[in-house]
């Protein structure tokens, strides 16, 4: 009898602590007030990319714009100005492309649309919500600024600029540097003056020259070499191919002039041998290099300023 109205007791302590702790927490947990939307902000550029595509945070917007430059205006550095109607605008966007039901207006600004972003150039994407695009849709060449003080829907006009609120107007400006650049660019030697032209399609510059050696007369050279360091290092070799023939009973290499100006790196050619393989990736960023070139009657051996038939250039990247 007295075990059973043991737990009797214990049952009923259990269901009155149960009930006071759901009561404190449904207390604690009443949501606060609905506070409403988020600003705009926090615009979004896909990486490596001259088509990105763009997202943002804030909701459904009334129009994309990118402009040339570090400043975003209703001018004609727009190259797209993509606009649909009720904030029906979605994410993400890709540049170049409007998307079902809108349409690209940069024309309308004098601007002109364009198709892909372009390497080492700086652009400003911008993103608006309709309630603050029909306050600023006819005022042309204004610079468009965001302040986050102003209340919501809110514009002033400042002389040649537009301030706006940041509950429907975000904006970011980026540099675009999808590929290695290359900088302290110095070329040496005898046998030619080595010249350095970047690629915005790779990782892979082109490398040309012009022969100035006395008596050389071929612009074609026997073998060519890029090491990972500011002077030669046997022991850096990134890149090695010489040209290559048959002599009687053995192989004899870079004594045959068959490698043109210009020149990708990385390629290959016929009659030729690569000893070491171009790097799969390209040139690195933050990387000294030295790219050699010789022709046919260079000694092999001499890698030199001062050596004949024989030239080459240095680099940074970045």
């Amino acid at each position: 009898m007295k075990s059973k109205m043991f737990f009797i007791m214990a049952l009923a302590g259990i269901i009155v602590f149960c009930c006071q702790n759901f009561s404190c927490t449904s207390d604690d947990d009443v949501l606060a007030p609905y506070a409403g939307p988020p600003n705009m902000s926090n615009i979004k550029i896909e990486e490596g990319s001259y088509v990105p595509k763009v997202t943002w945070v804030g909701g459904f917007a009334c129009v994309l714009g990118v402009n040339r430059g570090a400043t975003a205006i209703l001018d004609s550095s727009l190259i797209m100005l993509v606009h649909q109607q009720n904030d029906q605008l979605r994410y993400p966007v890709s540049f170049g492309q409007a998307p079902s039901g809108a349409q690209d207006i940069a024309g309308d600004y004098g601007g002109r649309a364009a198709t892909r972003l372009q390497e080492d150039n700086t652009y400003t994407f911008w993103v608006m919500q309709e309630e603050i695009w029909e306050q600023v849709a006819g005022l042309r060449n204004k610079i468009l600024r965001v302040d986050d003080e102003l209340p919501p829907s809110a514009i002033q006009v400042q002389e040649d600029t537009v301030v706006t609120s940041a509950s429907g107007h975000a904006q970011t400006t980026i540099s675009l540097d999808v590929y290695v650049n290359y900088r302290n660019v110095r070329p040496m030697g005898r046998l030619a003056e080595l010249t350095l032209v970047s690629s915005d399609t790779s990782n892979n510059p082109i490398i040309t020259w012009k022969i100035r050696q006395e008596g050389v007369t071929d612009s074609l050279v026997a073998a060519v070499g890029l090491v990972k360091a500011a002077l030669y290092d046997p022991q850096a070799i990134a890149w090695e191919a010489w040209s290559e023939e048959a002599a009687e009973d053995r192989m004899v290499y870079g004594k045959s002039n068959i490698i043109p100006s210009p020149l990708l790196f990385g390629d290959s050619f016929p009659g030729t041998r690569t000893f070491y393989a171009y790097p799969a990736d390209g040139l690195q960023r933050n990387q000294k290099y030295y790219f050699w070139i010789a022709n046919k009657d260079w000694d092999g051996i001499t890698h030199s300023r001062a050596a004949n038939y024989y030239a080459y250039i240095t680099f940074e990247t970045f």
